[in-house]
């Protein structure tokens, strides 16, 4: 059997198992540090980069990380590039270069593979730059991509990728209800009034937030992966993840720049979200019959050992020894 034979198998297998198409979020982290690390070790000075030479290296990086992506099955991914910090805490160069790497991804090249694999691309969150002043590299970056979504003809059933960018949840909900007509909400409103089932509201408020802040009708995610190099735990998709309200969402994070995971490990982390084994959970008031006196005993052991050792805690940055002047 070849590797193209497996990739097919498993490709199916993957969309019996989400018939409503797997959506997931790779939020990109450490692109400088994987640049350097990848492309610039043996320089006489590593950290002194190109600016064009990283710009293409990330752009070639990105779409590898989604080829895989789609190759395993998946018909929803989500892309944060850029946060709205990176147009205020570091200065008017950095926003410029962040504007034209960004553009990079609505190129002649970009747009080629969109096509050629029917995929639509969308940009979310962009409501935010276009508010900022004109003139601003982030305020024109707004204008291009939405000239871009609004010349590109979508078709419902392609598959997708959501590229997030520079987004403020809050401000996006509070554009959408400036925005929404009044009779759409009025039937919404009327539609929830007529329930008192928790989840079908939860699923109404969903289709209707994701429908107007994406662009699109799109599967809650059910994964999401990020780099953790540096021991800080981010949530780095803000716009998606502000509208879960729990359910059966992974988290995965890779203890290294996420430009450096390999499609072996993409397929890991797509199998286990798909196959995995669930965690212990009991449909009733306790855990009755899921426990041995043993295994009892020796979970109690493990989790008091942990316990009592900070360092255990995820999310520990390290605080530096005190030195004497």
């Amino acid at each position: 059997m070849t590797d193209t034979t497996i990739d097919k198998a498993f490709r199916e297998r993957i969309r019996e198992r989400f018939p409503e198409g797997l959506t997931g979020i790779i939020a990109v982290g450490g692109t400088r540090t994987g640049y350097i690390l990848q492309e610039q070790r043996a320089a006489d000075n590593p950290g002194k980069m190109d600016a064009e030479a990283y710009r293409q290296y990330s752009k070639e990086q990105y779409f590898r990380l989604i080829r895989s992506f789609f190759a395993l099955g998946g018909q929803n991914i989500i892309v944060p590039i850029l946060a709205q910090q990176m147009f205020t805490d570091r200065g008017p160069q950095y926003a410029a270069f962040a504007a034209r790497s960004t553009l990079d991804l609505v190129d002649e090249e970009s747009r080629a593979y969109y096509h050629a694999e029917e995929i639509d691309p969308y940009f979310i969150g962009i409501d935010t730059l276009i508010h900022t002043a004109e003139g601003t590299p982030s305020h024109q970056l707004g204008v291009d991509l939405q000239t871009f979504q609004d010349n590109w003809s979508y078709a419902p059933q392609r598959r997708k990728i959501l590229w997030e960018v520079a987004p403020i949840p809050l401000f996006s909900i509070w554009q959408l209800h400036q925005d929404a007509p009044s009779p759409d909400v009025q039937a919404l409103a009327e539609r929830i009034q007529e329930t008192t089932d928790l989840d079908a509201i939860d699923d109404m408020l969903y289709a209707h937030y994701a429908r107007g802040l994406f662009g699109c009708e799109i599967p809650r995610p059910h994964f999401y992966i990020a780099s953790n190099r540096d021991g800080d735990i981010k949530l780095r998709s803000r716009l998606p993840i502000a509208l879960l309200s729990g359910g059966p969402f992974r988290m995965f994070f890779v203890p290294y720049p996420s430009l450096f995971m390999t499609h072996e490990t993409f397929k890991a982390i797509v199998e286990d979200v798909a196959f995995g084994q669930k965690p212990r959970e009991a449909n009733s008031a306790d855990y009755a019959g899921q426990y041995t006196r043993e295994q009892a005993q020796a979970e109690y052991d493990l989790y008091h050992r942990l316990s009592q050792d900070p360092s255990t805690t995820l999310g520990m940055l390290g605080v530096p020894d005190a030195t004497d002047d």
